[in-house]
């Protein structure tokens, strides 16, 4: 064995441990050199085993076993390495009954090339695993010692997956954690390198030194054979030890050699993926630049019929708070459109449950204040929310009575029900309308025992919600072109009360402003009517009376079939006209400005006037003056009868 071939050897080392940190390509063309360099040396290597054919071996026969065995075929020593590589490797079971099995406590499939020495773990774009098979099954049980469960298959073209605990499809890139993963996995490679490092200069000392000493040998054969024959003979035994002690270091000489080219495979292989993970952390994209654009990732299920239960392995339903399906999107649609983009016929949406809940609070603050945001909208020819029982009649459900407590409730801000319909709406970029109009149409029906609409503020008192005050600015506004309430039968006929009440109320025909909606100015041709088979104003009850009532008018008209009369306190003052007659009393009647008295006019008691101007004086009894005296003095008549009030107060009925 020459002497130059050690120095090539060393040279060819040195080469592949100077590209450790180079591109793949040239890691792979020193690689070469080293495969060569171990093919020399395992020549010269004696006690291994080797045989190649150039053309095709074939193993034959009804049973093989490979690996570290006894004759009985059982693993010697409890340990055993088989390593099969090659370009294309193919295991095939043959026959209907054909079958391959793996058994390991650890089974993993990588797609990965793996590389000439098997240190290697490059992603190639043609990475892939692939399974076709009529019936595949893959079952994860949580075991103990032995499986307890056979795998069950399903049925022919079926696929069957199953796990005790814990099951999850995933599609999806992540970002931060994907770079924390990454950070992490570079410093474990750096570390690892410098580890390797330190290993790869020790076992570089002893393959040099067993270099060494295989050259000391070899310069002392060669010093051996250059003696003359005789003492060659003599030397015999000193050249027979000599090559005793090279094949005794062959061995070790290639096991080191072997280990050293391994650890430089392995750290040309952490610093690959070292440098290909830190150029794969410098592309990830954070932020606003990730969570805001497409990832592309998506998950397909297609399936004639989807069954989704939470129930264990023998079918029972769990009802326990952990139980549930947990839905967690920024978009969740169902659809029911057919190929050619219309509604399904027939088709339905169903959700039965004991309680259902939509939410568009804000869970930003939860525990210290939570605000409604969003909207919830349903579109649909026909929209109903009931609170009934139902009853089975031959099959078929039927309404049978309001549901015990039942109740519907909407609170909000602002609560608006429309039967108006849009025309010729248009939006721009922004999403709000430039065009069109809304006309009302339809009906709004309410159907109830008690209707009540209220503007109150509410307090929680023995807990339960109590009504605490009027809210502030409250208001309940009705517009509408005709406005109608009734309290009439069915027949027509009017039936119990319509009751307003409160601090101010006004009942006007007025035109408005129409941003501010205040009063403007009295509707032109606008009347008020207010007719009642009794009518009681400014009075409910003989205790409860306005303080004051005034009509004020350009005219006035009060009009009375039988009798009108109009009364101060207790009829100390009366103004009545009944039966033709108009009649005033009281304990004075006073008449200012001109007055003319067109009929004959009887005065019952004193008249007394500073002047009098009468065409013609008529004295039926006497006549007296402080100037004139004519005829008999005789007393006078007695003084006027007092008018009495016909109209009693009474107390307007109670609602």
């Amino acid at each position: 064995m020459a002497d130059y071939i050690f120095d090539d050897w060393k040279k060819v080392l040195d080469d592949f441990q100077k590209s450790v940190e180079k591109d793949l390509e040239e890691i792979h063309k020193q690689k070469a050199a080293i495969q060569q360099m171990k093919t020399d040396i395992f020549k010269e290597v004696e006690g291994i085993k080797y045989y190649r054919d150039p053309q095709r071996i074939i193993i034959s026969a009804p049973e093989i076993i490979i690996g570290n065995v006894d004759q009985s075929g059982d693993l010697l020593g409890g340990v055993g390495r088989v390593i099969i590589k090659g370009q294309n490797v193919a295991l095939d079971g043959v026959g209907d009954s054909g079958s391959i099995v793996s058994r390991a406590p650890s089974i993993r499939q990588v797609a990965v090339n793996p590389g000439t020495d098997g240190t290697e773990n490059v992603v190639c774009d043609s990475s892939e695993v692939v399974s076709q098979a009529c019936t595949i099954t893959i079952q994860s049980n949580d075991a103990t010692d032995a499986f307890s469960l056979a795998p069950t298959s399903t049925v022919r073209g079926g696929i069957r997956i199953h796990a005790d605990t814990d099951m999850q499809i995933e599609t999806s890139v992540s970002s931060e954690k994907r770079k924390e993963i990454i950070e992490s996995s570079v410093k474990d490679l750096g570390k690892k390198i410098s580890d390797l490092k330190t290993i790869m200069a020790n076992q570089k000392k002893n393959v040099e030194g067993w270099f060494g000493t295989m050259k000391s040998l070899l310069d002392k054969e060669d010093e051996l054979n250059k003696e003359d024959a005789m003492l060659g003979r003599v030397n015999m035994l000193d050249l027979s030890e000599v090559h005793e002690r090279l094949q005794t270091s062959l061995p070790a000489l290639y096991r080191s050699t072997v280990e050293y080219i391994h650890t430089i495979s392995m750290l040309a292989e952490a610093n690959r993926q070292k440098k290909a993970l830190e150029t794969e952390k410098g592309s990830i994209k954070t932020g606003d630049d990730f969570k805001k654009k497409t990832t592309g990732a998506s998950l397909g299920i297609v399936a004639e019929r989807i069954n989704v239960a939470t129930a264990d392995g023998d079918g029972n339903m769990h009802t326990n708070p952990e139980a549930g399906i947990i839905v967690r999107t920024p978009g969740f649609g169902i659809s029911m459109i057919d190929d050619e983009g219309k509604l399904t016929e027939g088709s339905a949406f169903s959700v039965t449950t004991e309680s259902i809940s939509m939410s568009t609070l804000s869970p930003e603050n939860e525990g210290k204040e939570q605000k409604a945001t969003g909207c919830v909208s349903v579109y649909s020819k026909d929209i109903s929310f009931e609170s009934v029982d139902y009853e089975a009649k031959e099959g078929v459900l039927y309404p049978k009575q309001l549901t015990a407590d039942g109740k519907v409730s909407i609170t909000a801000k602002t609560v608006e029900v429309s039967t108006a319909g849009p025309t010729g709406l248009e939006k721009d970029d922004d999403g709000k309308l430039t065009k069109g109009e809304f006309k009302a149409e339809g009906d709004v029906i309410v159907k109830s025992k008690n209707i009540t609409m209220e503007s109150l503020d509410y307090e929680v008192a023995d807990g339960k919600l109590k009504p605490k005050t009027l809210t502030k600015d409250g208001c309940v506004s009705i517009r509408a072109e005709k406005t109608s309430v009734l309290a009439a039968d069915t027949e027509g006929k009017a039936t119990g009360s319509i009751s307003l009440n409160a601090k101010a109320v006004s009942v006007k025909s007025m035109d408005v402003d129409k941003e501010k909606l205040t009063d403007d100015k009295l509707a032109a041709g606008s009347t008020m009517t207010l007719v009642s088979e009794k009518m009681y104003v400014g009075s409910k009850s003989k205790d409860i009376k306005s303080k004051k009532l005034q009509a004020v008018s350009e005219e006035v008209g009060l009009f009375a079939d039988k009798t009108f009369e109009a009364q101060q306190g207790d009829g100390k003052a009366v103004v009545q006209l009944s039966g033709g007659n108009a009649s005033v009393g009281g304990s004075k009647t006073q008449v200012y400005g001109d007055t003319t008295i067109n009929a004959k006019t009887d005065i019952k008691g004193d008249l007394k006037a500073p002047k009098a101007t009468i065409d013609n004086v008529e004295a039926k009894s006497s006549f007296k003056s402080s100037n004139i005296s004519d005829g008999i003095a005789v007393p006078g008549a007695g003084g006027g009868g007092s008018l009495s009030a016909k109209l009693k107060s009474e107390d307007a009925p109670k609602e």
